[in-house]
């Protein structure tokens, strides 16, 4: 029986934000959408594989971009984004035409760095997510939603459903973190990373709160 997520499209994949807090990120994973110029899964003639192995990583602040603030090229309400005073508008982000991927980050900014496992199993996707506006793309990308449409559903099938992975050290509320599932690089790789905020912890990321 497959399992339902809603998310955004970034790098022939669904993510899906469950949680984010000081301590930890929680979300889902489906792949692929369909992206038009994403590779094939097997060789030709081969089967499928029973499970794929993707990398996560985040860096906290985000990378530069092309050796510019990481906000360099992102608009809201026609004005270049402030991520003082944007962070609750998220939603209505968009990205110049063109702009480069974020950097890869230092070293030192990396507060998660994991591989982990997509298992073969279908997944329903919807288009745009109920996590629409706690994050934000980091280029303008292509969406899996048709022209003249606002809302799509996809089948994936590969699926894995609310991971929790602990940061390295400790954020705290108010910082921002970029995610790539393709290590930052190369420069001109043809995926989104995402964009969010750290809000307070809230409770659900079975990290034992200090008295």
């Amino acid at each position: 029986m497959g399992e339902y997520v809603m998310g955004v499209g970034a790098s022939d994949a669904a993510f899906a934000l469950s949680g984010a807090c000081i301590h930890s990120l929680r979300f889902a994973f489906g792949t692929p959408l369909g992206y038009p110029y994403a590779p094939k899964l097997s060789d030709e003639g081969g089967s499928p594989p029973e499970a794929l192995f993707r990398r996560i990583q985040v860096a906290s602040p985000p990378p530069t971009r092309g050796g510019d603030p990481w906000q360099t090229g992102m608009m809201l309400a026609k004005q270049p984004f402030d991520p003082e005073t944007g962070a609750g508008k998220l939603a209505d982000v968009t990205c110049e035409e063109g702009i480069p991927s974020l950097d890869a980050p230092e070293p030192g900014t990396v507060v998660l760095d994991e591989w982990f496992r997509v298992g073969r199993q279908d997944g329903q996707v919807d288009f745009p997510g109920n996590d629409q506006g706690r994050y934000t793309l980091s280029i303008k990308y292509w969406s899996p939603i048709p022209e003249g449409q606002t809302f799509t559903q996809k089948t994936v099938a590969y699926y894995t459903g609310d991971l929790t992975m602990k940061w390295s050290r400790d954020l705290a509320a108010g910082d921002w973190v970029a995610i790539s599932f393709d290590g930052f690089w190369p420069p001109e790789r043809d995926s989104a990373d995402l964009i969010l905020q750290i809000p307070e912890c809230d409770g659900r990321c079975s990290t034992p709160q200090s008295a």
